[in-house]
């Protein structure tokens, strides 16, 4: 009669399911989202009553985050993920993001930028940068 022993293997997507857990646990346990470990700032905004910040996330998302102030930047009021980035006609980079019945545009241009923000298609705000 044969035995046969088999070691214990774990595949690789069950390692990198584990890493990524343990990544969740620990940026749980430290209050830092997931998505602050893996973000490039694009654009940033501080203007009256507002905080935003558009980042790309290392698998390329673009990610929009609004802190109302005063804030600790800890954990953002609104995130929108899934964003679009152009250039419109005249050189300005536009952000767009879009969160059910509102658009959020983030414009980068040569100076401050702003932040236009949309309900069923009617800007409702205008946020310029550096109005704080």
């Amino acid at each position: 009669m044969k035995i046969f022993y088999s070691k214990s293997t774990k595949s690789i997507s069950g390692i990198f399911a584990t890493v990524c857990g343990a990544a969740s646990i620990f940026t749980a346990t430290l209050g830092i989202p997931a998505s602050a470990l893996a973000t490039t700032s694009v654009f940033s905004c501080s203007a009256e009553d507002v905080y935003i910040e558009v980042s790309r996330l290392n698998n390329g998302v673009l990610s929009y985050s609004a802190y109302n102030i005063p804030t600790t930047l800890r954990r953002p009021d609104l995130i929108i993920r899934g964003g679009t980035a152009r250039r419109n006609q005249d050189g300005e980079v536009v952000y767009r993001f879009r969160n059910k019945n509102y658009l959020y545009a983030a414009i980068k241009n040569s100076g401050y930028g702003r932040v236009l923000i949309y309900k069923n298609n009617k800007l409702i705000a205008t946020k310029y940068c550096g109005d704080v």
